[in-house]
């Protein structure tokens, strides 16, 4: 199944609050919305420092928060809340695409975590370092 893909944002984050209850924040790549437990993630492609991979759309890589030295699982704003089930029930994500002047916004839907390695990874300071990587598995279409 293809995602759903909108060019303007207000009209993605109309959809993501009609769809989740949650308001995203456009800024960030992690979302944690502790009162309704539910986490909206944002993979921006051409991020360097991060190793996303959202070639398949049922099953992606996402790269905790974190641009320069080793990523911590326990950082308190992004990464533990979403790790922590008693915070995160449900984890939603999204793609953003630019080319040229042309951004698209597309919606994968909801996604559990399978699986987390860590690997070395240059950060935006070019300097390699620990990130962690999450296996994302897509449980529904929308």
């Amino acid at each position: 199944m293809e995602p759903i893909c909108f060019s303007k944002w207000l009209e993605m984050e109309q959809f993501i609050i009609e769809n989740t209850g949650c308001k995203p924040f456009s800024g960030a790549g992690i979302n944690p919305r502790i009162s309704k437990k539910t986490t909206i993630l944002r993979s921006v492609d051409g991020t360097s420092y991060y190793d996303d991979d959202m070639s398949d759309i049922d099953n992606t890589k996402y790269t905790l928060y974190g641009h320069n030295g080793n990523q911590n699982e326990h950082e308190k704003h992004f990464n533990e809340p979403l790790l922590n089930a008693n915070k995160t029930e449900h984890i939603y994500l999204y793609r953003v695409m630019k080319l040229r002047k042309k951004t698209t916004y597309m919606w994968y839907g909801k996604y559990v975590i399978v699986d987390k390695i860590t690997k070395l990874h240059p950060g935006k300071d070019n300097i390699i370092r620990k990130i962690i990587v999450l296996s994302l598995k897509r449980v529904t279409v929308v």
